[in-house]
């Protein structure tokens, strides 16, 4: 203590309990097939735009693209994105020789930053300065978009070598978003001068080659990735295993079928020559919806229905996330029928409620125009996960997603009317529902669970937020001496965290008492526990339904600090 010898005022400044602060449960994790973009790595996107750019746009043979766009119309913020691909995948390619040998000795390798059959759009324009053992590589996208690499040197030790400067960028120019370059055969320092007459090239210019999207080979298990626990590489679903952030999973590309070819759309017009960039201009590709290389496979109901029951697996060993559950279609690609949505429905139960199941799709408007169709039926995950997220940040995780319009729907695939709401409802089949008048909307928020207490989602997705905010908030107790100070520092700032949230309304009960409890005590902490290294603090909550209170438990041991539902 300071010693004061003067009469006055004094402020001291002292330690205040840990703050706990809420955190996000709007952050969506969608695995499926794209166009392009790099596969079984979690990507983070901040809206379409940037999806676009990262993994193109929308596919015949696909719903990813359409369940992300569902995401952002509907107001979600941030979600992140696993591309999946069947084993056949392959990166476009195309390697440029040298003089050596009748035909050439392969000495640079470009090749398409990632797999499918989009590398295929990528041409190059090679320009040699033979005199000053340079070159100019002129990239172009789809006969637009391009990207120009000048004074390229094959010396590595130049600052200008092809491999540094393509893949890296230097001072002069980013890397290249579309190819990477790699010595091809030949060890570094010798002539590695490409020569386009030996290379295949005509008047210098020439596409890359080969890529596949390898959709065909599609199988479960890409989306799932590898169930061995201690397996490498992590892929499909379980790279969301490295992704604390995501709160919602979906997969809608489960129920993906071969699909009908695009209509034939002419190329654009040519873009004014740059007369910057040396050479011709790289002639546009014949169209820019091209008939699908591949088609995937059709899964049957039990495949689908074990990558939906290990969504919930996924989402129950995490303990931080929940799935959005997309009802499937029939062989012919038309909505179950009431009985039919019912009998998937019984295929699941999630105790705890970690997963919401939604009938029927919704139509989108399509911009492949398949078949001739404006619309297109999708899976709603995105457009569900989109609902969660805007409730979150206008209200809070305690409202139910329910009620409410969904954006950037047009219909529904198959009309319910108030009877056949009433057979579903019960089930835990929640609704999607077109109103005259109000738009398409969400009518229900219950889970697959048979536990009264974890029927509904805001009830599962308000304790996964408490149980995250208080678990991140506490680990400083780890190795803390158990006393008096430190259970009365963990009660404070737990109980003031809880009483914001009663205070928003995500808590019943017109006192504090009626809302919530903390116990860090004697009672909670006997002698046995504290000899054990542990400290345990008895947190209880009433929800806003239903209204009895949910305890759980969080708990340190020795060495670290876990949170137990009771």
């Amino acid at each position: 203590m300071p010693e004061y010898l003067t009469p006055g005022v004094y402020f001291e400044f002292v330690d205040a309990p840990p703050v706990v602060r809420g955190v996000r449960t709007d952050i969506a994790g969608f695995v499926g097939l794209a166009e392009r973009g790099p596969l079984n790595e979690p990507v983070q996107i901040e809206s379409w735009r940037q999806f676009q750019a990262t993994f193109g746009g929308f596919v015949s043979y696909g719903y990813l693209a359409y369940a992300v766009k569902g995401f952002f119309e509907n107001f979600g913020r941030t979600c992140f994105i696993v591309r999946i691909a069947g084993a056949a995948a392959a990166s476009a390619m195309l390697t440029l020789k040298n003089d050596d040998g009748p035909t050439g000795v392969d000495v640079i390798q470009l090749t398409a930053k990632n797999e499918g059959v989009w590398g295929n759009e990528i041409a190059i324009d090679l320009r040699p300065r033979p005199t000053a053992r340079q070159f100019t590589l002129v990239v172009t996208r789809n006969g637009r978009d391009r990207e120009l690499f000048q004074s390229l040197s094959v010396e590595p030790k130049d600052p200008r070598y092809f491999e540094r400067v393509i893949n890296q960028g230097d001072e002069r120019t980013a890397a290249s978003e579309w190819i990477a370059a790699t010595v091809a055969g030949v060890i570094p320092g010798t002539d590695l001068m490409p020569n386009p007459a030996k290379s295949g090239l005509t008047n210098g210019m020439g596409s890359l080659a080969g890529g596949k999207d390898g959709i065909a080979t599609l199988t479960k298990s890409d989306f799932l990735g590898d169930l061995d626990p201690f397996a490498t590489g992590k892929k499909g679903l379980r790279a969301f295993e490295r992704v604390d952030a995501v709160a919602i999973v979906c997969i809608p590309d489960i129920h993906v079928r071969p699909a009908p070819t695009p209509p034939q759309v002419p190329p654009p017009a040519e873009p004014p020559r740059d007369p910057c960039i040396p050479g011709p201009a790289v002639p546009a590709p014949a169209t820019l919806n091209p008939a699908p290389s591949e088609q995937p496979p059709k899964f049957e109901a039990d495949e689908i229905a074990d990558v939906q029951r290990a969504m919930i697996e996924h989402c129950e060993l995490m303990k931080d996330r929940v799935a959005i559950l997309d009802a499937p279609v029939d062989s012919a690609g038309r909505p179950l029928t009431i009985s039919g949505i019912g009998s998937w429905r019984r295929r699941f139960d999630s105790q705890r409620g970690f997963a919401a199941l939604y009938h029927p799709w919704v139509k989108a408007v399509d911009p492949l125009k398949l078949e001739g169709n404006q619309l297109r039926a999708v899976p709603p995950c995105g457009h569900i996960a989109g609902l969660y997220a805007r409730n979150d940040f206008a209200i809070g995780v305690h409202k139910a997603p329910a009620n409410d319009e969904l954006f950037w729907a047009e219909d529904v695939a198959a009309g319910i009317n108030d009877e056949a709401q009433g057979v579903l409802n019960p089930e835990g089949i929640n609704c999607v529902r077109a109103f005259p008048g109000r738009g398409i909307r969400v009518y229900g928020a219950r889970t697959v669970s048979s536990d009264p207490d974890w029927r509904y989602v805001n009830v599962r997705r308000l304790l996964l937020m408490i149980e995250e905010a208080i678990d991140e908030a506490t680990q400083w107790a780890v190795f803390e001496p158990h006393n008096f100070i430190l259970r009365q520092t963990l009660a404070l700032s737990i109980s003031g965290f809880l009483e914001t949230l009663w205070q928003q309304g995500a808590l019943v009960g017109d006192t504090r008492d009626e809302a919530f409890y903390v116990k860090c005590d004697d009672t909670t902490n006997p002698p046995k526990s504290i000899n054990d290294g542990k400290i345990i603090t008895e947190i209880g909550v009433a929800p806003t339904h239903p209204a009895e209170f949910i305890v759980f438990r969080i708990g340190r041991t020795v060495e670290e600090l876990e949170l137990v539902e009771r």
